[in-house]
């Protein structure tokens, strides 16, 4: 009989490195926290670097570590955004694999056992799993929820490119050469996404996979969110070799469309704020989309 993923002997490097990038959360991060570390399944760590906090986290980043020994790896970062920090953490993991978490998720029981079953399953290189909401939130925070839910779909696939919550072997991460190094304020996860299908790296999306996530219930984050996306996005894109009118185009009918497809994508009270959430996008796809931009990425 082979060896199981569980078997592994004591003092051996764990299958997995479940890696999480912080800044600022800290109440958030121990629940998060404490949600992965009572995961079963696989052999596994959890790895997480304080991307510059100012707050208790390192407070509870030591409290948690003493609680689970080696199990939780912390380090400290100079603030660059959660796309370096990411890469700090996978660039001291132990894993043969990664999974990507954030700060802001809890894992119910299960998660990464399912997660870890999805790897044969589909037989992808990397699997992606999916977000799903606390059920009473506000409304600038539904807004949120239905936007990603409209981004990402609701049926499994292959060839997925969207939010990087995903599991995937570390050497393709080091073969895709990881996050951008530069801060954004958006698609740092489309960025990483593309990255890995220049290297030949097959994503499954398993949307039945999924961890809670507080998504922010204020209009003026949501309205930055957005303009992140259109205006990052459109950097990213372009820097993946699309060309400057297709983006335009593809936004443009996009945006000409809203009414009519905002209709199944959001609920009615929704509706008047997502009109004018794909006004902005547009606008900022736009501008970044102009020949005297300069990319972010550079």
């Amino acid at each position: 009989m082979q060896p199981q993923e569980t078997d592994r002997a004591p003092g051996a490097a764990p299958l997995l490195s479940v890696v999480v990038a912080t800044c600022g959360r800290a109440e958030m991060l121990r629940a998060c926290l404490e949600s992965l570390l009572a995961q079963e399944g696989p052999v596994f760590e959890v790895v997480c670097v304080d991307d510059g906090s100012r707050d208790a986290t390192p407070e509870v980043l030591a409290d948690l570590a003493r609680a689970h020994g080696d199990r939780l790896r912390a380090l400290r970062a100079e603030n660059r955004g959660p796309g370096p920090a990411r890469n700090a953490a996978v660039a001291v993991a132990r894993g043969e694999w990664v999974v990507v978490a954030d700060d802001d998720t809890e894992a119910p029981p299960g998660w990464l056992a399912a997660l870890w079953a999805a790897r044969e399953r589909t037989g992808a290189d990397a699997v992606a799993y999916a977000l799903a909401p606390w059920g009473n939130e506000g409304p600038a925070a539904r807004y949120l929820w239905f936007r990603h839910r409209f981004t990402v779909g609701e049926r499994p696939r292959h060839g997925y490119i969207g939010p990087a919550f995903l599991l995937l072997r570390r050497a393709d991460w080091g073969r895709a050469g990881g996050f951008p190094e530069t801060r954004l304020g958006a698609a740092e996860d489309y960025a990483f996404c593309l990255a890995l299908q220049r290297a030949g790296v097959s994503i499954a999306f398993e949307p039945s996979i999924t961890v809670r996530h507080h998504f922010e219930d204020d209009w003026d984050t949501a309205r930055r969110k957005v303009r992140a996306a259109g205006r990052d996005g459109g950097a990213v894109y372009l820097e993946a070799g699309r060309g400057r009118a297709g983006l335009i185009l593809h936004a443009a009918a996009k945006l000409l469309t809203a009414p009519g497809w905002c209709l199944w994508a959001y609920p009615p009270d929704l509706y008047p704020a997502a009109l004018r959430m794909e006004a902005l996008f547009f606008a900022e796809r736009v501008r970044a989309c102009s020949p005297r931009s300069i990319s972010r990425l550079k």
